[in-house]
């Protein structure tokens, strides 16, 4: 008789994963200085419309924003929803947040200085939380267990499918060995390990900034890759001179996943 194998620890893997690829989480700092960008807000436009058309809010009176940024979700959602409660770590983003509450007026909007580390226990339980691109943490399971408790009918997530834009074709032009990050896969099995039934839709992938210059590639090719010696940089150069849509995109350039699950309130 053939035995089942071992169960998979989807945790200890992700973790593993993270190790390869060299992950380190950004410091609020990073995101303080990403807020201040005029730019920001315009690059991500076609990713928040599609997010909230796959949202459903009805029924919902109250929903809880963790890495609200600066409102670019809960600012459209407050106008569906009698009250948000909208989570950051970069005081950057909460301070965009508090002048957009009160450039347009918004009075049902309640942000929050806290991090996916802090102490959520005088958080309320919302009707639904939400997640969009800020899953990218060392402890995916419990995020998502958080995730999960202080949502009292639904949860809505979205995770990198794919790498961005031209990645691959540069790790290969440099010689670079190159380990994604983890996708959405491990969202779905740690789901399952917790017992919920995962939806999985697709965001379109936005359009590619086409104003990329060449210095811009290098610098997001630094990002990625490390510092590039001078002939690392000359290659990148003529590469893009030969084919300027061959780079990296945007942080939207690229499929995130559209996770959605019921909580344990609706799956009892």
């Amino acid at each position: 008789m053939t035995t089942l194998p071992a169960p998979i620890d989807h945790m200890a893997r992700y973790r593993q994963h993270l190790l390869a690829c060299g992950f380190q989480a950004k410091p609020a700092s990073a995101w303080d200085a990403r807020a201040a960008q005029s730019s920001w807000k315009r690059r991500h436009d076609d990713y928040s419309e599609a997010f909230l058309a796959r949202l459903d809010l009805s029924g919902v009176n109250s929903v809880l924003d963790v890495g609200c940024g600066p409102g670019l979700l809960s600012l459209p959602i407050a106008a569906q929803v009698q009250q948000v409660h909208a989570l950051d770590y970069s005081r950057g983003m909460l301070d965009g947040l508090h002048a957009a509450i009160r450039a347009q007026q918004v009075d049902n909007i309640e942000p929050h200085h806290l991090s996916w580390e802090d102490d959520w226990s005088k958080l309320p339980v919302c009707d639904v939380a939400i997640a969009s691109r800020s899953l990218m943490v060392p402890e995916l399971d419990r995020a998502l267990m958080k995730l999960d408790a202080h949502a009292a009918q639904r949860v809505y997530v979205t995770c990198t499918t794919q790498p961005r834009t031209g990645v691959l074709e540069l790790a290969a032009l440099l010689g670079r060995q190159w380990i994604p990050m983890p996708d959405h896969r491990y969202v779905i099995e740690l789901l399952w390990d917790l017992g919920r039934e995962p939806r999985l839709d697709y965001l379109p992938v936005s359009a590619l900034d086409q104003a990329q210059t060449t210095d811009d590639l290098i610098r997001q090719a630094e990002q990625v890759f490390g510092e590039l010696q001078m002939n690392e940089r000359s290659r990148i150069a003529e590469w893009h001179g030969h084919s300027p849509l061959n780079r990296l995109g945007l942080a939207p350039t690229r499929r995130w996943a559209f996770i959605s699950w019921e909580t344990t309130a609706q799956t009892r």
